[in-house]
């Protein structure tokens, strides 16, 4: 079969469509961009699979792979023995002057939504598996990790990580053993954190032990905070446990004594345990750079005392030496 994209007199200038860069780019492997890019540079010529894969020194069955995935993507449509632009390239090109840069907006279609859209059929992840044998691998390497067999939609996770998401083996083989770590054998737990790492970029080994070394010491740092105050924990700690356990014993660096007179000021106050608010304590506490107990007697001593409630409490409804229910209601790392 013969590829021949159709631009008309368009076919002297190579365009690109933005929405290549826009919303494929981080999905697409290396094989995958070669093979658009050099459809797209030779657009009007006819292109045989046997002349894309010498021309990019691929194998044949990758160059069918890529095309397949653009077809799939909506950039190209096949018609006859032709590949044509799904959308008029004309429209496309009349916009001689670029337009203003904008904002980022947020991503209408999150990842997620792909990945349950584009999880691969038996037979796609047969033909990846036969034309990788480092997958073969890395597949293998789960089983032992996880300690179980993979069941068949466990291995069209694995490989839609890898071919939709464009995961390495050797970046999946750390994100396993780092779940596996954590006390976790869920594929479900490998599958979130490999889309949000698509999604972040962190698509190298030394990028991926980066992260890593990050989500370990936020476990650590729950870890450590949860026994500082006495907390139970049941299953794993959530994200927000973690994020702020880290903030206070690493961004903030604060010692045990101010985050357990934190949390006691948290109950006398509350009444209970809330960690927004022993967040927003602290949060105070660092912006004046109070990191003692001594610092901060010596700041309250600045400050007027607050009148005694009506129940006898130092904590009226309006007493505290400064204003917690303004940081209270920001999120972690607001400004």
């Amino acid at each position: 079969m013969s590829y021949q994209i159709n631009l008309g007199q368009w076919n002297s200038i190579f365009a690109v469509p933005s929405s290549l860069v826009d919303r494929h780019i981080k999905l697409a492997s290396e094989s995958q961009l070669k093979v658009i890019l050099y459809l797209l540079r030779h657009s009007g010529e006819p292109i045989s699979d046997e002349s894309l894969s010498k021309a990019l020194s691929i194998a044949d069955s990758e160059v069918k792979n890529a095309v397949d995935f653009w077809i799939e993507r909506g950039l190209i449509t096949e018609s006859g023995e032709e590949l044509i632009p799904s959308a008029p390239v004309e429209k496309a090109q009349t916009q001689i002057v670029p337009e203003p840069i904008k904002a980022p907006q947020p991503e209408v279609q999150k990842h997620t939504a792909i990945s349950r859209a584009t999880r691969p059929d038996s037979v796609f992840v047969a033909r990846v598996m036969n034309e990788d044998k480092n997958l073969v691998g890395l597949l293998d390497e789960a089983q032992t990790v996880l300690g179980k067999p993979l069941s068949p939609g466990d291995t069209a996770t694995l490989v839609m990580l890898y071919s939709t998401f464009g995961l390495p083996c050797e970046v999946l083989a750390l994100l396993i053993n780092y779940v596996a770590s954590t006390g976790s054998a869920s594929i479900r737990t490998v599958e979130k954190l490999g889309i949000k790492w698509a999604d972040d970029g962190i698509n190298t080994v030394e990028a991926a032990e980066r992260e890593i070394g990050r989500m370990t010491e936020s476990r650590e740092a729950w870890g450590k905070v949860s026994k500082l105050l006495g907390i139970r924990s049941i299953g794993n700690p959530t994200k927000a446990q973690q994020e702020y356990a880290y903030c206070w014993t690493v961004t903030w660096s604060f010692n045990d004594e101010m985050i357990v007179e934190a949390y006691e000021r948290c109950v006398n106050t509350k009444g209970e345990y809330n960690m927004r608010y022993i967040n927003a304590i602290l949060k105070k506490w660092y912006e004046k750079r109070i990191f003692s107990l001594d610092a901060l007697a010596q700041e309250e001593r600045k400050s007027p005392k607050p009148k005694p409630s009506s129940k006898g409490s130092v904590f009226s409804s309006e007493s505290a030496s400064f204003d917690i229910a303004k940081y209270e209601n920001k999120s972690l790392f607001d400004d």
